[in-house]
């Protein structure tokens, strides 16, 4: 047995496991000092680390409150309806920027009453008689409050801590109940229209006969003049009269059916200096000389000439009356039409209602003329617009 090497070996051994011991004697005494310095820690260190913790979480608890509320405020104040919070004693406790603009309420709301608001009569009346203890289900009203007119939607809500209170939501119907009555008073016109234009009917048919009948009464008395021939000759030029106002009517009241053509302006132009060859200060031009569009010539011919006819009667009686009627072409199909005179002109407060149905201001004018202008230059998609000056002139221009 080698001794020398055996003895080589433990040697090595011993000093292995020493330096392990030493090692493991470090790692004891650092543990212990760690140990001891947490012992050592004050009990105020702990205190405020634990409430500085605290205090972190609740900032940013509250910034997130606070994020929040901004973000329903912003939506609240960019919704077009009127929206207000009211506890079960109808003290306001918020409401939204549209509700300050529908009534004019400025500054704090908190704690106030709908009276110290200075909100409409009608409703605060209205609010006044809500029984809060009895609103099972929301409630919905209509209020007018001057020229306004709103609709009320009420219920229960709880808004803080369970605290009971009312949410109002205000409407700003107006514009849609405006609608819905110049709606219903359409369909009444039609209807009226549709009764009228029978009656206009059956009209036309009892003057025809009177006419027949003077027109047999003429046809038996002598050439002499005579009175029962002056009367029957009146009877016929009225029956005329009357039977003109009445297709102008019919016209004016039926639907329009259009027959739509390609129109020559040089053709139309013709026709309109023949009709009124006999008034030399009107003067008639088109840019370019020809040019086509489409419409329905009888009817676009019985606008202009009908137009053109106005212009003639509002330069009676002045010096030196001027009329200028011009055609242009407007697009590739298009037409604009005008007719400018140095006449008497309108009064500004008649200029509104030139187109209403029976105004006139003529003593022979039936007031239908440029009415019915208008619904044909209308079912033709185009635009008729009078200006006016008075004592200066009229210009009509019409856009197809």
């Amino acid at each position: 047995m080698d001794y020398g090497r055996l003895r080589t070996l433990l040697i090595g051994t011993l000093f292995l496991v020493s330096l392990l011991f030493i090692v493991f004697v470090a790692i004891v005494r650092k543990l212990r000092k760690d140990i001891e310095a947490k012992k050592n820690i004050e009990p105020d260190d702990v205190f405020y680390q634990n409430l500085k913790t605290a205090l972190e979480k609740q900032h940013a608890l509250n910034q997130e409150v606070q994020r929040r509320e901004q973000f329903q405020k912003a939506i609240l104040d960019n919704i077009s309806v009127g929206v207000a919070v009211l506890d079960k004693y109808k003290k306001f406790r918020e409401v939204n920027s549209f509700f300050r603009s529908l009534f004019g309420v400025e500054g704090q709301v908190a704690g106030k009453t709908i009276i110290d608001l200075g909100l409409p009569d009608e409703f605060v009346d209205f609010v006044k008689s809500i029984n809060f203890s009895m609103l099972f289900s929301p409630v919905e009203h209509q209020v007018k409050a001057g020229n306004k007119i709103f609709l009320i939607r009420v219920s229960k809500i709880n808004y803080f801590q369970n605290e009971e209170g009312m949410l109002l939501l205000i409407h700003d119907i107006t514009e849609l109940e405006n609608a819905k009555k110049k709606l219903e008073l359409k369909n009444r016109l039609e209807y009226i229209g549709e009764m009228s234009a029978s009656m206009a009917h059956e009209f036309k048919n009892a003057i025809s006969t009177v006419k027949g009948y003077a027109q047999m009464i003429l046809s038996l008395l002598d050439e002499k003049k005579s009175k029962p021939k002056e009367y029957a000759s009146r009877i016929l030029r009225e029956s005329e009269n009357i039977n003109e106002v009445v297709n102008k009517f019919l016209l004016y009241a039926r639907p329009l059916q259009l027959s739509v053509e390609e129109i020559e302006v040089s053709d139309l132009l013709t026709e309109l200096k023949t009709k009124f060859e006999k008034f030399p200060y009107i003067e008639f031009s088109s840019k370019p000389e020809n040019f086509v569009f489409k419409g329905d010539r009888l009817l676009l011919k019985q606008c202009f000439a009908n137009i053109v006819r106005n212009a003639v009667e509002g330069v009676k009686g002045i010096d030196n009356p001027k009329i200028r009627v011009s055609f242009e072409k407007n697009g590739k199909e298009g037409l604009v039409f005008k007719v400018k005179d140095n006449g008497r002109g309108i009064p500004d407060h008649e200029i509104s209602r030139v187109f209403v149905p029976f105004f006139t201001t003529k003593s022979e004018g039936t007031g239908l003329g440029l009415a019915i202008c208008e619904k044909i230059i209308a079912k033709h998609n185009g635009v008729i617009e009078v200006n006016s000056e008075e004592n200066k002139g009229t210009e009509v221009v019409v856009r197809i």
